[in-house]
């Protein structure tokens, strides 16, 4: 590694098996400088930027570099700024964690792009849901099939398929920005993770009735998913 450049290493939230990526600055002398919280079991806690050895922020994992977003700053200077915060006493995982610090050292803006993953994929939950009950509010959909089997979708099923189609974009998105996705291909991954799901989850609701209520709920599951999509993306353009 090289001075001024920075690192990220995988860690777990403390006690769970969810990962989530650690950053810090490299001062190329065999220590790296990050903002950790005082207790990991407390991150809400209050935390502080430290100066500790390259071993002890590896805890043996690996740790490759980070380019995203792009430095704006020079290695030199990101490492000064680095420098300069040791011992700078705040920390809060939403809006002040180790990758807002990381990213202010080389760009001069505070940004995390795990905290963005996540507070989208909530905004666009609610949009599915939403979309959810317009679809609902407009007339169950109903198809009556060759046997006079009606198939219908309500809420109780539209709403769970949209919470879980929501959830599995959410994970397949947090597990491609860690293994190094770029921001705009972890989200890809994401939505097409989620569309596959809530399509699934409807068709499955239409098996009762039969090869007609199956592509009937995967049309609808896949329908609510790209109306929660084109509302959100409305939402964010503003």
């Amino acid at each position: 590694m090289a001075r001024g450049e920075r690192v990220q290493v995988e860690r777990r939230i403390a006690g769970t098996t969810i990962g989530y990526m650690h950053h810090g600055v490299d001062l190329g002398d065999g220590t790296v400088v990050h903002a950790r919280p005082d207790d990991f079991r407390n991150p809400f806690g209050g935390g502080r930027v430290v100066r500790t050895t390259f071993e002890e922020f590896a805890g043996g994992g690996k740790v490759p570099t980070v380019s995203e977003p792009q430095a704006t700053l020079s290695v030199e200077e990101t490492a000064r700024r680095a420098e300069a915060e040791v011992g700078r006493s705040g920390y809060c995982p939403v809006v002040d964690n180790c990758e807002h610090f990381a990213t202010w050292c080389a760009t001069g803006r505070r940004s995390s792009r795990q905290v963005d993953i996540v507070l989208a994929r909530l905004s666009w939950a609610a949009a599915r849901v939403t979309a959810a009950v317009s679809a609902r509010v407009a007339g169950r959909v109903a198809v009556r099939t060759a046997l006079s089997t009606t198939v219908r979708f309500g809420l109780r099923g539209l709403v769970p398929a949209s919470v879980a189609a929501e959830a599995a974009a959410l994970a397949t998105e947090w597990r491609a920005h860690q293994i190094g996705c770029s921001a705009a291909e972890s989200r890809r991954l994401g939505d097409s993770a989620g569309l596959v799901t809530s399509t699934l989850a409807c068709a499955a609701a239409g098996l009762a009735a039969g090869p007609a209520g199956v592509v009937a709920g995967g049309l609808t599951g896949a329908a609510v998913w790209m109306t929660g999509s084109w509302a959100a993306a409305a939402v964010e353009s503003r």
